[in-house]
């Protein structure tokens, strides 16, 4: 059989790149849910993304500028950690 054959979209996502990406999401699906269970309610249900960066600190993605500042000032009581605290806003199609 051919190595250029087409491949099953199953086949791609076990192996190569995709897989990886496919890994790397899950990792920060389950670290975003650790950052929820570890903040109040109220910043647990803006928290958008979690990772860790190249620094090894924890990048929180939130989903306003104004909870991003919130969590920024109360983070280092809350979470005993460095980290960064980012807005994460949608991109708009086209404009």
């Amino acid at each position: 059989m051919s190595a250029d054959r087409p491949r099953s979209i199953a086949e791609l996502l076990q192996t190569g790149d995709i897989s990886r990406l496919k890994s790397e999401a899950a990792s920060r699906r389950e670290l975003a849910a650790q950052v929820r269970s570890a903040l109040p309610e109220a910043e647990a249900e803006h928290v958008v993304s979690a990772h860790i960066d190249d620094q090894g600190l924890l990048v929180i993605g939130m989903d306003s500028p104004a909870w991003a500042a919130r969590l920024r000032y109360s983070t280092a009581e809350l979470l005993g950690k460095r980290l960064k605290v980012r807005t994460a806003v949608p991109r708009s199609g086209g404009k």
